[in-house]
């Protein structure tokens, strides 16, 4: 695991351009992330949330990742939910083609799977941070205004909610990071298209968040500048950021939403893998593999009497997680085996009679 304290220098060349105060945490702060591949992928590299948690030592910081690759302010499809849209009036931005599949499904989804609202509620997010414009900037110049409108009607929904109850999400916007030119080794585009409209993209989601009054942070200029003086590839791909890559992300993130670190707590590596931990089962959770039989068409016969147990299970096995992370923190043992053996208790699977295997021969 390569340590993101390597990625300290030089710090006057890290520093992401961010247009308010640092983000206030206090004890118990909910901090969800939202938006696209760029927030996503910070579950499988857990660099920035282990900084974060560090930081923040007895605070007892919880931490969700809802992003994923696709998502856009207004539109954030989901196989199991009725409808793509995470607010009001965002289908005015989208059109939906009317291809459908063999059963009929369409790009709407189908099932239960609540909406980005309700996840919110339901994780009473105190701080929402907004990954946006990667996506949208394959639009060039042309998808510019339309972006803009779109990321504005976020902005003003978001700020008209409650999701901890008691007031509106202090809410941040996190510019994409620059394209990595890697055309000689892997084939891929350059960059230069792809850099011109992400700048365009950057420079629009600034003016929005200026004009709506939230706090903005720009990762494409600093990015750019490393790519162009990168020893080693900090992308997969040009696009996707690497291990080295978030390595060097984390300092620049944190300080631009929490302020530089006076000091941190606990053990890097332990913590690390503290946090990988709980990511991977909180994956299990929002993102529960063959949703289509959790939420969606396929929910009946035999979804709606065997997931809601997992579900209820999975949720407080994340919550044990979030423990062993402050635990972790103040160098104490916990015993996770112990913890989730407390968590709720899965009924038995019955098989009814007539569910018996055919080969296909038969």
């Amino acid at each position: 695991m390569i340590s993101f304290r390597l990625a300290l220098f030089p710090v006057l060349s890290l520093l992401a351009s961010v247009s308010a105060e640092p983000v206030p945490l206090v004890e118990g702060s909910r901090i969800v992330l939202i938006g696209n591949g760029l927030g996503s992928r910070m579950g499988l590299f857990p660099s920035f949330e282990t900084e974060v948690q560090m930081r923040h030592a007895g605070k007892h910081l919880v931490i969700r990742n809802m992003c994923d690759e696709g998502d856009t302010p207004g539109f954030r499809p989901h196989s199991g939910r009725n409808l793509p849209w995470a607010f009001p009036g965002a289908e005015k931005y989208h059109t939906l083609s009317d291809i459908t599949d063999r059963w009929g499904s369409g790009q709407t989804g189908s099932g239960t799977f609540e909406t980005p609202d309700q996840w919110l509620t339901r994780l009473k997010a105190d701080v929402v941070v907004a990954f946006f414009g990667f996506n949208e900037s394959f639009e060039g110049a042309a998808g510019l205004s339309r972006f803009s409108a779109e990321l504005t009607d976020f902005v003003k929904h978001s700020q008209a909610q409650k999701y901890n109850g008691q007031a509106p999400p202090q809410l941040v916007l996190v510019s994409p990071i620059a394209f990595e030119d890697r055309s000689a080794s892997l084939g891929t585009p350059d960059g230069k298209t792809e850099n011109a409209n992400l700048a365009l993209y950057t420079t629009a989601m600034e003016s929005v968040a200026a004009q709506q009054n939230v706090r903005f942070i720009n990762l494409f200029t600093p990015t750019q500048d490393w790519f162009s003086n990168a020893k080693q590839p900090l992308t997969r791909d040009g696009a996707l950021l690497n291990e080295a890559g978030y390595a060097k992300l984390t300092p620049v993130l944190t300080n631009a939403l929490f302020g530089p670190a006076a000091s941190t707590t606990g053990d890097l590596a332990k913590v690390q893998d503290a946090v990988q931990e709980k990511n991977w089962v909180w994956l299990k959770y929002y993102k529960i593999p063959n949703g289509v039989h959790v939420f969606g068409r396929r929910h009946e016969p035999f979804g709606s009497q065997n997931y809601p147990d997992e579900l209820i299970k999975l949720e407080q096995m994340t919550a044990v997680r979030d423990a062993a992370i402050w635990a972790t923190l103040e160098g104490k043992p916990f015993d996770l085996a112990a913890a989730d053996a407390k968590t709720h208790a899965l009924p038995p699977i019955v098989t009814p009679p007539e569910a018996v295997y055919k080969s296909g021969k038969d």
